[in-house]
């Protein structure tokens, strides 16, 4: 693969990509507002690598706008604008590209469990090379990419990833894009639209570029130095918990989500089905499912078994005019969630006490933002800060550089209920 930076000043461009940064406008609930997930695999791994992509709305309807990397652990985490419908695509070599429909809720972390199947044909895979990064001026460029599918069948999705600023980019033939996006894509150039920032000083390694056919293969994801991302597989480690709260896989290929909203209760919901699950009952290692399919109303009971690290439900469903066996495979825990005073035990309170305006090491922190001023520093409380004295320390205190900004804002949050 190889890679050329053009260096092109228009000023019709110019005028064109500023206008598009003064189009952009970050609401208030971006970086409150997050897409989060753990990468797996239908063969038990975790993947290390590849890419996320959202458009905004419905589904396949290509109007990509934020994305993200897959890290080596399998997370990933992209901070979105607004909550709503949001179409999540994600890409990882060797395996088949993962579409679902997703409803965000705005201001907080929407975790979304992925599971990716195992590419058997990576022979007929789309491939991405001749990545150019061209400069049209100061703030604005362009990306161009040639390809290529074996089997003549790719779809619309040319994307070009920022990692950086979590942003995505869709790519179009560079003859015009096509209006029957169900069509069959022709092999060839493909160019980005305006991209509003300066190429100067970019890492091109922050770029990944990722293309899908109409059978879901994705290739190799790139960088923007046209060098493979992939890394293997991991065996997935998480030690799996003998209880119904988790992700879990069917028999029939169906991905689910059971959790325990509250002691006593049990919910659950298929993704990327026609299955909708009404009313969960545990008794011990029973579990009774009412659920609807296509209308139709089913009853199923399930048992709960655990060996090792390998979890369980099994049991018969029951339909009007069908019945049959039902399995689930537990693939993956139930999320607990770091709430501001978890954060606060596990990082503030060896030092600090919580309900108390004692000294414990430090000054305790009861009423902190009823204070005028803070502790110690003397400064006017206010959440700014906060986050100072949080993230740099001061006099005794160490600085917690490791927190994420998120996770900070919980921490205050939490302070200022006490």
């Amino acid at each position: 693969m190889a890679f050329r930076l053009y260096s092109v000043k228009i000023g019709v461009v110019f005028i064109i990509g500023m206008a598009a940064v003064l189009g952009l406008s970050v609401t208030t609930g971006w970086c409150r507002t997050y897409v989060s997930g753990t990468v797996l695999t239908a063969d038990g791994k975790v993947v290390a690598s590849g890419a996320v992509a959202l458009e905004k709305g419905a589904l396949h309807n290509n109007a990509f706008l934020a994305g993200g990397a897959i890290g080596a652990n399998g997370r990933f985490k992209i901070p979105l604008p607004s909550g709503g419908p949001w179409g999540l695509h994600v890409y990882s070599e060797k395996y088949i590209y993962f579409p679902l429909q997703i409803q965000v809720t705005p201001g907080v972390d929407n975790e979304i469990p992925v599971i990716l199947p195992v590419d058997g044909q990576p022979a007929d895979d789309p491939v991405i090379s001749d990545i150019h990064f061209s400069k049209l001026s100061g703030e604005v460029f362009q990306v161009r990419m040639q390809v290529n599918d074996p089997n003549g069948n790719l779809g619309p999705q040319m994307l070009a990833i920022d990692t950086r600023r979590f942003k995505s980019y869709r790519l179009v033939p560079q003859s015009g894009d096509l209006k029957d996006k169900k069509a069959d894509f022709p092999a060839g150039l493909y160019v980005s639209p305006y991209i509003p920032a300066a190429l100067d000083g970019e890492d091109l390694q922050n770029w990944l570029f990722v293309v899908a056919d109409h059978q879901c293969s994705n290739g190799p994801v790139v960088n923007g130095l046209g060098q493979s991302v992939f890394k293997p597989p991991m065996v997935y480690s998480q030690k799996l918990t003998c209880e119904v709260a988790g992700i879990w896989k069917s028999n029939f290929d169906k991905i689910y989500r059971f959790s325990q909203p509250a002691p006593g209760q049990i919910a659950g919901e298929q993704f990327e089905g026609n299955l909708i699950i009404d009313r969960m009952v545990q008794k011990k290692n029973r579990l009774l499912v009412n659920f609807q399919l296509e209308g139709r109303k089913g009853e199923s009971e399930l048992a709960l078994t655990c060996r090792e690290n390998r979890v369980r439900l099994e049991g018969r469903y029951k339909l009007a005019d069908k019945s049959g066996q039902w399995i689930f495979t537990k693939l993956k825990n139930a999320e607990t969630a770091q709430t501001g005073r978890k954060l606060f035990e596990a990082n503030c309170a060896a030092c600090h006490f919580a309900h108390s305006k004692n000294n414990k090491i430090g000054p305790g922190l009861q009423g902190l933002f009823s204070s005028p001023r803070l502790p110690d520093s003397d400064r006017p409380t206010s959440e700014v800060a906060v986050r100072g004295q949080i993230v740099d320390g001061g006099r005794k205190m160490p600085p917690f550089k490791h927190l994420a900004p998120e996770q900070i804002v919980d921490i205050i949050e939490y302070l200022k209920s006490l």
